[in-house]
């Protein structure tokens, strides 16, 4: 197995466990009293329709997680994720990366990475790909 391969394998394990976390996080949308939560905590942030915003946020790591695991569209889910993730790192935590943006900060640049290349061998979407070429 060469550098490649590793590589490769390396980042289906991150797209598959940063699918995870946001999916671990994503059912508050389905407790109203969590969500309540949610939005209240973002009334105070300039960020617009607060409800409206939390719902919208944890609908995207859940549906996004379910993306990034089965690798489908993980391009435009990390996209979308990355841009979930920069919101809560700079305007929840106020940028505080090695306090308590330091997960979210982490997670855009995971974020990122899987944006930024291409399908990994585990992906649905070389799968598909590769369906397409034949």
């Amino acid at each position: 197995m060469g550098k490649a391969g590793l590589w490769a394998d390396a980042i289906s394990l991150l797209r598959i466990w940063c699918g995870v976390i946001f999916i671990r996080y994503g059912p508050t949308l389905f407790r109203p009293e969590s969500m309540a939560d949610f939005a209240s905590t973002l009334q105070p942030l300039p960020i617009p329709f607060p409800t409206l915003a939390a719902y919208l946020c944890k609908s995207m790591e859940f549906v996004g997680g379910i993306l990034l695991v089965i690798g489908f569209l993980r391009r435009p889910a990390a996209l979308v994720l990355a841009i979930d993730m920069a919101v809560a790192t700079f305007a929840f935590h106020k940028g505080l990366l090695l306090l308590n943006g330091m997960t979210t900060f982490t997670l855009l640049l995971c974020c990122l990475t899987i944006r930024l290349l291409g399908p990994d061998k585990l992906s649905l979407d070389r799968v598909l790909a590769n369906q397409l070429r034949k």
